[in-house]
Parts: structure tokens; C-alpha cells; sequence
């Protein structure tokens, strides 16, 4: 009997030096956590660019890694200027999604986690 091959999509968590479509860079986190000795981003950190501008992180993980109550950022997050984060300086850490898995919040800019997030996945996290 084969086995069904099963889809999935593995999302990096940015760090400090993750890098945009449009050349911006992750330049300050809030948190004190880290991935390879650099500072992991959330929802709210800042992207910086070369000519001084700066943008902020609006969507991230969703429900599927959070840390202070904010969704951990990812490659694929959205930034307030339309801009996206598009590579990670790490590629050890992330969240993978199997095709028709729903994460609550997953790159939702309005997400704000509920106990109804934790039912549903059976986590019991609040």
C-alpha cells in the first residue's frame, strides 16, 4: 500500500538580518529571544531601509508561534509600507503547514489570539 504524499510549506521565523522584496532589513527586535544568536522578530518589530525609512511588521504566525502575545514574524510577513520579508538569516527554525491545515492567524494583520484558538487546536493555551 503507497503511501499519500503529503504537501506542506515550511514558513522561517525572521530574525535580526531578514531581508524584504524591497531591500529592507530586520533591524531591531522586541524580544530577548534568539534563533542561531539572533534576535527573533514579532508582529510590531521594525524593518529598516537604506535611505533611513523604516516599516513595521503587521502579520506573522498567527496562533502556530507566539511570543509575548504577539505572533512570531516570518518569511512571508507583511510589513505596514506593502513590503514582505522574502529570506531569513537563519534556516533552522519555523513553522510547517500541510496543505489544507488552517492555522489561526497565519499572516492575518488583525489577528489577536483567543482561548477559541486554543480549542480548536487542541492546545489549551490561552
Amino acid at each position: 500500500m503507497s503511501k499519500q504524499a503529503i504537501n506542506e510549506t515550511t514558513h522561517l521565523f525572521a530574525t535580526i538580518g531578514a531581508r524584504t522584496e524591497r531591500g529592507g532589513k530586520v533591524t531591531r527586535v522586541s524580544t530577548n529571544a534568539t534563533v542561531d544568536d539572533l534576535g527573533l522578530a514579532v508582529v510590531g518589530d521594525i524593518v529598516a531601509y537604506e535611505d533611513g525609512t523604516e516599516a513595521t511588521i503587521v502579520d506573522g504566525a498567527g496562533f502556530a508561534a507566539m511570543w509575548g502575545n504577539r505572533p512570531v514574524a516570518l518569511v512571508g510577513s507583511h510589513l505596514s509600507n506593502g513590503d514582505r520579508i522574502v529570506t531569513a538569516a537563519q534556516d533552522a527554525f519555523g513553522i510547517t503547514v500541510r496543505d489544507g491545515e488552517e492555522i489561526p492567524g497565519l499572516f492575518d494583520s488583525a489577528y489577536s489570539p483567543t482561548l477559541a484558538d486554543a480549542v480548536r487546536t487542541g492546545d489549551g493555551r490561552a
